[in-house]
């Protein structure tokens, strides 16, 4: 059968097929160039009979001299692997004829599935082979372990929602969540009407761990790309009913110590209590002065894709740590997204070697891992692809001091 390609189709068309994908994703979707608006992008198709049977998303990056380099992120998209190389071939000719040195290329697909304990539960072997087969001038990147070796994470923890995922959940996730919901922590489900507050945490977060995330802008561009998908789940606390909370518990405690006529076990388990109080509501008087009333603790943006909710990005004001409001919120977003009928929460990129906070946090809501095969480049103009290769990590590492020098 033969097969015609496309350049730039219809975005609905092009929108309907990756929707319906097997290995669809957020990243191939015609928003997601609204999201990455920096770089520039194209769309192409090939058509078997009238009907969508390939499709791709390519992000293009301009460099000195008119270079470019093509990205394409979790793709490309392939019905049938009989369309594999010739689609290949004219993704490759599309990148001549544009002045490309290179198509970097990350497909969504899982090489291996690990437990939560790192053993391999599931592996596709030839995944590796088929892709090096489909162009002579194809390279694999490898299988570094580290978040930040490759422009999508190589690992992601995910969880599958059901009924019964809280069992899945570990008893130091359960005890938290509950100490969430015990100091007065609640968790909504909001718009754009919330990305002020939700920025502000994420500025929080990259002050705490002396990265650089996003600013309010670039959520801004989630809703314009994703609106009906994209939702914030923003954990708060109302300091003014803590601080009563608070109050009425000292005044019980103060009361019963009163009338104690002998220190027995109970009592002195009630003075702690009760200085423990004392501090808590010396506690939120400060953050009354500081937040108000009602403040939110906790932020995360969630895009709904193909059964799927993507946990994008997650802030927390660590004055409110304690509290534990990361659990009741990841949890409270699980829940919702069984609600709306998704099988799979992805909570995103952890370090490949599970040693680490961020995989334990995940680990302790039921995730196991997915090992994406990783990054390919094939080779356009070979000169100047390894003129780039050698000076991109000397480039990236320069950016590095800098924005260390500038905090």
């Amino acid at each position: 059968m033969s097969i015609v390609f496309r350049n730039d189709p219809l975005i609905a068309d092009y929108d309907n097929f990756v929707s319906g994908h097997s290995e669809g994703s957020m990243f191939q979707m015609s928003g997601w160039s609204t999201v990455k608006r920096e770089w520039k992008s194209l769309r192409i198709v090939g058509e078997s009979d009238g009907n969508i049977v390939c499709a791709v998303q390519i992000l293009v990056r301009t460099f000195p001299f008119g270079k470019k380099l093509f990205y394409i992120p979790r793709g490309p998209l392939i019905s049938n692997e009989k369309y594999a190389k010739d689609f290949i071939s004219h993704i490759k000719k599309t990148a001549k004829e544009q002045g490309a040195f290179c198509v970097k290329f990350d497909p969504n697909q899982v090489y291996r599935k690990l437990d939560a304990k790192g053993n391999v539960i599931e592996q596709q072997s030839q995944l590796l082979d088929y892709y090096l087969g489909l162009d002579k001038n194809i390279v694999h990147k490898g299988f570094e372990t580290p978040m930040s070796a490759y422009a999508q994470p190589r690992f992601n923890a995910v969880a599958q929602v059901s009924e019964d995922m809280e069992e899945r959940y570990t008893s130091s996730a359960k005890r938290n969540i509950k100490i969430a919901v015990k100091k007065n922590v609640k968790v909504d489900v909001f718009s754009k009407e919330k990305l002020d507050s939700f920025a502000y945490l994420m500025e929080l977060t990259e002050a705490r761990k002396g990265i650089s995330l996003r600013n309010r802008e670039y959520f801004q561009r989630f809703f314009d790309a994703f609106e009906d998908k994209t939702v914030l789940f923003m954990a708060s606390i109302d300091i003014n009913e803590s601080i009563n909370i608070c109050t009425d518990s000292i005044e019980q405690l103060q009361s019963a110590l009163a009338v104690a006529k002998k220190e027995t076990n109970r009592v002195i388990e009630q003075r702690v209590q009760l200085e423990n109080f004392i501090k808590e509501k010396e506690f939120f008087l400060e953050m009354q002065i500081k937040y108000g009333s009602v403040t939110d603790i906790g932020g995360l943006l969630v895009l709904f894709h193909n059964k799927t909710a993507e946990y994008v990005y997650s802030g927390m004001n660590i004055e409110f740590s304690k509290y534990e409001p990361g659990y009741l919120m990841w949890s409270k977003a699980m829940e919702n997204a069984r609600s709306v009928g998704c099988e799979f929460v992805n909570f995103g990129g952890v370090n490949g070697d599970l040693n680490d906070r961020l995989w334990e946090f995940k680990r302790s809501l039921g995730a196991h891992v997915d090992e994406f095969i990783g990054e390919f480049d094939l080779i356009i103009q070979p000169l100047v692809y390894h003129l780039f290769e050698s000076v991109l990590p000397l480039a990236k590492k320069a950016v590095r001091k800098l924005k260390q020098l500038k905090k």
